[in-house]
C-alpha cells in the first residue's frame, strides 16, 4: 500500500530545480576557479551532451 505523503514536507518542483542550479553553478565556479576546466571547455561539454541526448531520442 501507497505511503501518504505529508504536504508541509514535501517541497515543489520549482524549489527543487533552483536549488540543483545553486549547486551547480557553486560546482561549476569551483572547478573554474582551479583552473581544473575552463567556462569554453564546460559549454562545449554540455553542447557534446546535448546533441547526445538529442540523437538518443530520435
Amino acid at each position: 500500500m501507497a505511503e501518504k505523503r505529508d504536504p508541509q514536507n514535501t517541497i515543489d518542483i520549482e524549489e527543487l530545480m533552483i536549488s540543483e542550479l545553486v549547486h551547480s553553478e557553486a560546482l561549476i565556479n569551483l572547478l573554474v576557479q582551479k583552473g581544473i576546466i575552463t567556462r569554453e571547455e564546460l559549454f562545449e561539454e554540455i553542447k557534446r551532451v546535448d546533441a547526445e541526448i538529442a540523437k538518443a531520442e530520435s
